[in-house]
């Protein structure tokens, strides 16, 4: 079992059976390690591209590329399972809340979030103690329909 929490050096990363967690470091390649720790953090939880890994991974992606972009400060990812819901979580230490981009035809960013609100089940912002926390849910196949499919 991962334990996670406070320690005297600060936030304490976990991955455990319901719950994963990790600081991540703030630099313009950050969400490549994101994607790799969402990746590994669903298959441990038995979670495959039928039942939409693909899609939280590019959401996580995009929240983390938008934390280090536009927030300050730690930037911090939360993943938790209950059910068939996954909840991601990305925390960083701007107050300022996001804004979804209005992106002409030829831009190359400001599409993060308008592709997040399209493939979250729900999706929001609240503050978060010393800054602001993103978050989405993504509700998986029916349990029955998950156990048939690892069957096959």
């Amino acid at each position: 079992m991962a334990v996670s929490g406070f320690d005297p050096d600060g936030w304490t990363p976990c991955v455990g059976e319901t719950l994963a967690c990790w600081d991540l470091r703030v630099e313009s390649r950050a969400a490549a390690a994101p994607r790799a720790l969402t990746r590994t953090t669903l298959r441990r939880w038995r979670i495959d591209d039928d039942e939409g890994a693909a899609d939280i991974i590019l959401m996580v992606d995009e929240l983390v590329s938008n934390a280090v972009v536009h927030g300050h400060g730690p930037v911090r990812l939360r993943l938790s399972i209950s059910g068939p819901r996954i909840r991601g979580e990305v925390t960083d230490a701007s107050p300022a809340l996001p804004e979804p981009g209005r992106p002409d035809h030829d831009s190359e960013t400001g599409r993060g979030l308008l592709l997040v609100t399209a493939l979250a089940d729900e999706f929001g912002v609240m503050p978060g103690g010393y800054g602001k926390i993103v978050w989405f849910t993504h509700v998986l196949a029916a349990p029955r329909e998950r156990e048939q499919r690892r069957q096959a």
